[in-house]
């Protein structure tokens, strides 16, 4: 079976659409991936193709992850929003959130597999964790922070008990230097050593001996400059070789050596002259300092990042503390909500933001159930994601997320538009785009639904209707026009019908109706309506259109109860009710099946016989309506079949022209014909009979022209005839091929002039060489005075016009002296020769002489001449 329009349309809106759309078997394995999944995700379908969910995951092994899913899947149950992660062939690990649903065959309702639709959330799921870990980072800093700061004023604290049981405790100097983490020197007034401790000798890198000796401010500090102890761009050094006590700096200063250790340097002058100077080690603490300089530098970049990122989501987000106070919300959560500046500082209560949004309709529908079963939910730390329907039609996905440190993070998105989308694709995979009515799929649920009440004792009348001339409507005016023509036709049945039936559009100008009835009686009323409403002209476009319909009825439980026989009984019965005529209604019989496989035989015989040679040409004489001479013939298709004899053109030709064969066969009878006639004498021309099918063909032209140089045939000896559906809404196209063919020289003839309802206008259109008249006046001349007044009146038009006028289906002499007297130009008919075979015609032309005398004295009224 091929592929339906619906599922057509639905593979089409599935590879326009941001998800993607999957399958999988009944063992649980994928089977279908739409095309999206790779441009939305980079994943390849193959990778997944035939593996389960739990093959391709990322965390397979994690059997409590997945233990939700296993139950929905074994139950077969649907699910929505299950989110997993998957591990791509490049080692990333993507997250997906995926929604399907069990598919069970429609009779038997065996499990078939799962249908669903993903969507990759690994954004969202990766900017979740960075929030989270953001945060967690921030509230460990701080805590670093405060801890160094309160170390920091610990040491401090101490240097300055230190400092003050130096100036208080003179007497225990010689206990606390020993002990002292500083290292200490005090110099007298004369700027010489008084006391030193190990300390500072090890810290200066100073040798006991010089201390010993009791030396100088500066003679320390020459030493110290010529060991490098100081750094080369260390100005002080400059003059320290030849300073007093008096170059020392008081107060205190830090001095970096060579070496990278860091002194806190405190000098503090003596009452009774002199100074005590001090040496701390603050390299650590100094390094602690620059460690947590950066770490704050690192932690505002973090900040800056994390307000961009607050900012720039497209979803609503904010943090509320256990108590229910806002702690910080984005951008996107105040515009989501109008909420006003006042709202989004930090401390607003939860119960004041909900207050606002009701005051201005924007809080869900359910607000007291909202509070209720989810905010206070959400502060008790469950975890929730659902979607809330707002007063003013928006739906918002929203997703809350408990903290380990209390409250909650919240995410807010508006899904409004991907809702609405999900909804139109599910309509559009059940409904017919054009027209709106349930498409094939849905009609299918509908018989189904309409046969299980059958069951129960209902009947059901399945209707099966076409448009006729609908293509060509739309090859003359255009698609657009019969797109038009589709809706107006459909408002018009949909009129006919009560809300209880179902109208279907299956495809092209298909439409099958679905009708609840209680007796047959009532599906022939509603056919008889419908055929009745569609016969009337439709407005469109500026054009008036005359189509029309046949109804093909079958009923249940009388035909059948299983869908496809029902509709393919229906189908049957609107074939026969086109076979009848059109614009009819019939009801399926048994017989319709035989005459249906018979037609199957015969397009099949059909199919064979051009290849089989089984074709062949009969010419029937054209005559001069005053003198009787043969002025040409017009040659006819005959089917010789091997089995049923010969096949009347009437029953083969439509067939050919449906089943395209038409055109190839067209093809051959003119190259056949135009090598006949040349043949001929060269005052004798041949008629060749075009169908419109085949007059649509845009090889037609060249056709012409192969057949004309093949047989060395004169242009103007040959006569195309067309009937008036060939110029049905004037086409500009035909109208343009018609001049091609009458620039070669072919004479263009209209058949069955007077059987259409605006055959005159045809005559405006185109310069027509002859028109013959249809054989229905002609047979009634002697029984019906209109009958002689049409064919006056358009022997009369002819001759103004100059076009040639033909009478057709002359068969008695009687009707042969009436067209004369009414100056039909040409004539022919069975009073002068049935259509007679190629290898007949020569006898015919020799015996013309006698033939015109004989005719001129009205003899032989059956052409036995």
């Amino acid at each position: 079976m091929g592929t339906s329009v619906s599922e057509r349309l639905l593979v089409d809106f599935a590879e326009i659409a941001s998800d993607w759309f999957w399958e999988m078997d009944a063992d649980l394995r994928f089977s279908y991936f739409s095309a999206r999944i790779k441009e939305v995700t980079g994943v390849d379908p193959e990778h997944a193709i035939g593996r389960s969910r739990f093959d391709v995951a990322a965390n397979a092994e994690d059997r409590a992850f997945w233990r939700s899913h296993f139950d929905d899947l074994l139950a077969r149950r649907a699910f929505r929003d299950f989110v997993y992660p998957y591990q791509s062939s490049d080692g990333r690990t993507l997250w997906f959130k995926i929604s399907g649903q069990p598919v069970f065959a429609p009779l038997t309702g065996a499990f078939l597999g799962y249908r669903g639709v993903g969507s990759d959330i690994t954004l969202e799921h990766e900017t979740r964790t960075e929030l989270e870990r953001t945060i967690g980072a921030l509230n460990a800093t701080n805590r670093a922070y405060v801890s160094v700061n309160a170390e920091h004023k610990r040491q401090h604290a101490r240097l300055l008990e230190q400092e003050t049981a130096l100036r208080d405790q003179t007497a225990l100097l010689e206990a606390t230097l020993s002990n002292m983490d500083q290292g200490l020197m005090m110099f007298d007034a004369g700027g010489r050593v008084l006391v030193y401790n190990q300390r500072v000798l090890d810290l200066l890198g100073l040798p006991e001996d010089l201390m010993a000796s009791k030396p100088t401010f500066a003679t320390i500090a020459e030493f110290q400059h010529r060991s490098g102890s100081f750094r080369a761009d260390d100005a002080f050094s400059q003059h320290l070789g030849t300073a007093g006590l008096e170059a020392v700096q008081y107060g205190s200063y830090e001095r970096t050596c060579p070496d990278g250790t860091v002194l806190e340097v405190r000098t503090v002058r003596l009452p009774g002259g002199g100074a005590v100077r001090t040496y701390t080690d603050v390299t650590t603490r100094k390094r602690q300092e620059l460690a947590l300089r950066e770490r704050e530098d690192e932690l505002t970049t973090q900040n800056l990042r994390f307000d961009a990122a607050l900012s720039n989501m497209p979803h609503g987000l904010c943090l509320f503390d256990a108590g229910g106070h806002l702690i910080l919300c984005n951008a996107a959560y105040a515009r989501m909500y109008r909420l006003p500046e006042a709202l989004t500082r930090p401390g607003t209560q939860v119960q004041d933001i909900l207050a606002f949004r009701r005051s201005i309709a924007n809080a869900p529908v359910d607000a007291e159930t909202y509070v209720e079963q989810h905010v206070a939910g959400a502060l008790a730390g469950t975890a929730q994601s659902f979607k809330a329907t707002l007063q003013d039609g928006r739906i918002v996905q929203v997703t809350y997320n408990p903290m380990a440190i209390g409250g909650y993070v919240a995410t807010h998105e508006d899904v409004t538009e991907a809702i609405l989308a999900e909804a139109r694709i599910a309509h559009m995979a059940r409904h017919d785009a054009l027209t709106g009515l349930p498409n094939r799929t849905l009609l299918r649920e509908r018989m189904e639904e309409g046969l299980a009440r059958v069951r129960r004792g209902q009947g059901l009348a399945v209707l099966c209707l076409d448009l006729d001339h609908f293509k060509a409507v739309n090859d003359t005016l255009g698609h657009p026009v019969g797109d038009l023509l589709l809706r107006a036709a459909t408002k018009r049945i949909k009129e006919c019908v009560r809300e209880t039936d179902t109208v279907a559009r299956l495809g092209g100008d298909e439409f099958t109706i679905l009708q609840a009835i209680d007796r047959p009686e009532q599906a022939g009323l509603l056919a008889r309506r419908i055929i009745e409403v569609l016969r009337a002209p439709f407005g469109i476009e500026g054009h008036q259109v005359v189509i029309g319909t046949s109804v093909g009825v079958t009923c249940a439980p009388s035909d059948g109860l299983d869908p496809d026989v029902l509709l393919k009984n229906a189908d049957m019965a609107l074939y026969r009710a086109k076979a009848d005529g059109r614009g009819a209604c019939r009801f399926f019989e048994p017989a319709m099946d035989a005459r249906l496989q018979e037609r199957r035989r015969l397009e099949l015989d059909l199919r064979r016989a051009l290849a089989a040679s089984e074709f062949e040409l009969y010419y029937q004489p054209l005559v001069n309506a005053q003198s009787s001479e043969i002025i040409g013939f017009e040659a006819l298709l005959r089917w010789n079949h091997p089995e049923r004899g010969q096949v009347p053109p009437a029953e083969f030709i439509p067939l050919a022209e449906e089943i395209g064969l038409i055109i190839p066969l067209g093809e051959w009878v003119l190259r056949d014909a135009c090598r006949e006639a040349a043949a001929w004498p060269r005052k004798l021309k041949v008629a060749v009979n075009l169908s419109p099918v085949q007059f649509r063909s845009p090889t037609l032209l060249h056709t012409a022209v192969s057949a004309l140089g093949m047989s060395g045939l004169s242009p103007h000896r040959l006569e195309l005839e067309i009937t008036e559906s060939v110029l049905l809404h004037d086409s500009a196209a035909t109208l343009a091929l018609l001049h091609q063919l009458r620039a070669l020289g072919v004479r263009i003839a209209m058949d069955d002039f007077g059987t259409g309802y605006s055959s005159l206008s045809y005559l405006r259109s185109f310069p027509f060489d002859k028109i013959k008249i249809d054989r229905s006046f002609v047979r009634e001349l002697g029984e019906k005075s209109d009958c002689l007044a049409i064919v006056k009146a358009v022997a009369g038009l002819g001759a103004s016009l100059g076009i040639t006028t033909t009478a057709e289906g002359v068969e008695t002499p009687e009707q042969l002296d009436r067209v004369r007297e009414q100056g039909c130009t040409e004539v022919q008919g069975y009073l002068f020769s049935r259509p007679r075979p190629a290898s007949e015609v020569r006898a015919l032309i020799d015996s013309r002489s006698t033939w015109v005398g004989q005719a001129a004295r009205g003899s032989d009224r059956q052409g036995t001449l």
